[in-house]
C-alpha cells in the first residue's frame, strides 16, 4: 500500500487517470507553536489528525520595516538567511520527520503580499503615487524571498504553496521542486492568480528557483 507521499506523486502522472484530488485544511496555530520543536510537533499532530494529503508549513514571519510613504520603499532592508532562521529550523525538522510519509510543502507569500503586510495595506496606494520607488522595495523583497526559497530547497522541501488574497477571497498555486511535476504549470496561470501589480519578473524568479534544482 502506497504512503501519502507516493500516492500524491502518482496523481501527477498525466498518463494515468487521477482517482481523486488531494485535499487539506489549513490554519494558523497559536503563537507558542510558531517556532522550534513546538512548531514541528504541532504541524505533524495537525497533519496526522486531519488526515490531510500533505504537510503544509505555515509561514509566520513578518518584515519589521514598515514603509509609511512611497519614498520609504527604497530603504527596505534586504533580509538574509539569518532573518529566516526560525522558519528554516521548522522546515528542516519537518523534512526530516515527515518527508518519508508525505509531501512537505512550504507556504511562500508573494513579494506583493509581503509588501501588503509590511505597509499595512498601503502598497497599492504607494505604487500609484510613485511606482519606481515602490518597485525598488518589491525588488528587494523578491531578492530576500529568493534567499529563503533556495535555503528551503537545500533542506529538501518538496515544494511551495503561494496563497494570494484579494479582500476576503484566497486562491493559491502549488509549485513542486521537480521538472516533471511542473509540466502542467505555466507562468500565465501564476499571473492569473496574482495581483496585477505583482511583477511577472518576481514570479519568474521564484519559478526558476524551483525548476532549476
Amino acid at each position: 500500500m502506497m504512503n501519502k507521499r507516493d500516492l500524491v506523486l502518482s496523481l501527477l502522472d498525466r498518463n494515468k487517470k487521477a482517482e481523486y484530488i488531494p485535499a487539506a485544511f489549513f490554519l494558523h496555530f497559536d503563537q507558542v507553536y510558531h517556532r522550534g520543536q513546538a512548531a514541528v510537533d504541532k504541524h505533524l499532530e495537525y497533519s496526522r489528525y486531519t488526515g490531510m494529503d500533505f504537510v503544509k508549513i505555515q509561514f509566520e514571519h513578518n518584515f519589521p520595516f514598515k514603509p509609511e510613504r512611497p519614498d520609504d520603499w527604497v530603504r527596505m532592508p534586504l533580509y538574509k538567511k539569518d532573518f529566516y532562521k526560525d522558519d528554516l529550523e521548522v522546515v528542516d525538522g519537518l523534512v526530516k520527520r515527515a518527508k518519508k510519509e508525505s509531501l512537505v510543502i512550504m507556504t511562500l507569500y508573494s513579494p506583493y503580499m509581503c509588501a501588503r503586510f509590511a505597509s499595512e495595506e498601503k502598497i497599492t496606494e504607494h505604487i500609484r503615487e510613485n511606482p519606481e520607488k515602490a518597485k525598488k522595495g518589491m525588488e528587494i523583497l523578491t531578492e530576500s524571498l529568493m534567499i529563503f526559497v533556495k535555503e528551503c530547497v537545500s533542506l529538501g522541501i518538496d515544494g511551495f504553496i503561494i496563497p494570494h488574497r484579494e479582500g476576503k477571497a484566497i486562491s493559491s498555486v502549488v509549485v513542486l521542486c521537480s521538472r516533471n511535476a511542473l509540466n502542467p504549470m505555466t507562468l500565465s496561470s501564476w499571473k492569473r492568480l496574482t495581483n496585477p501589480v505583482f511583477s511577472i519578473s518576481c514570479i519568474s524568479a521564484i519559478f526558476m528557483a524551483c525548476t532549476t534544482i
